[in-house]
């Protein structure tokens, strides 16, 4: 899906381009920032509007211990993009409108207390449960992105441009959360039973923990050299 999104963003780019610019300036930039490091293709389709082809990535350990669940958790931001950069002055300033793929989640594996878990308030032994994981990640494989910067990679200033991006990728009204707890051969069944119980609970614990993470902020920092 996020593909077809951003096939005709570049196709739609591509035609509004054909009109003003048959031969477009083309620079190569690298990128840091909330979205995680990368590389970025901008393509100058007229002397106001440019297309940018990126991708950006990044991958960040952490704990999370926002419920009875403590979690050793890792951040994997995948993000390739496609934005439209508008300049209405011909200058350096910029809005920006397009798509990103949205393959952003957060892994994590429950660590016990000692020798227990505590899920929905109830103990387990360790040795008894197979593992706990956790999965949280955007409910869109396609999001869309605005935003406002500086810097115009294929414009009429030098070879070299410093750019500068401020915006939000809007991931969806609710994050797709997964948790799973497996019972041990030595759990009992009840205890079993019990435990599915809870880790429902707990993954409706991690829904309430992230429900008002629908909008990402972006702050990106980059370089870009026009060939």
């Amino acid at each position: 899906m996020h593909k077809a999104v951003i096939a005709s963003l570049v196709v739609g780019a591509a035609a509004l381009g054909s009109f003003e610019s048959a031969h477009a300036e083309t620079a190569l930039g690298l990128r840091a920032g909330t979205l995680g490091v990368g590389a970025e293709l901008a393509i100058g389709m007229t002397e106001k509007l440019n297309l940018r082809l990126g991708y950006s990535f990044f991958d960040y350990s952490t704990t999370l211990e926002d419920t009875d669940v403590t979690y050793d958790a890792e951040l994997q931001l995948r993000n390739p993009s496609a934005v439209l950069a508008w300049h209405p002055f011909s200058g350096g300033f910029h809005f920006s409108l397009g798509a990103v793929g949205a393959s952003t989640k957060v892994v994590g594996t429950g660590v016990p207390n000692g020798t227990q878990y505590v899920i929905n308030g109830n103990s387990y032994n360790a040795s008894q449960i197979g593992k706990v994981d956790a999965t949280i990640e955007a409910s869109n494989s396609v999001a869309p992105y605005v935003g406002f910067g500086w810097g115009n990679p294929v414009g009429a200033q030098g070879r070299w441009t410093v750019l500068l991006d401020v915006g939000a990728v809007y991931y969806g009204s609710k994050p797709d959360v997964v948790a799973v707890a497996t019972c041990g051969a030595t759990l009992p069944s009840q205890l079993c039973t019990r435990l599915q119980t809870d880790i429902a609970a707990e993954r409706q614990q991690l829904i309430d923990e992230v429900d008002t993470l629908t909008w990402y902020p972006v702050l990106n920092l980059g370089l870009a050299f026009k060939f």
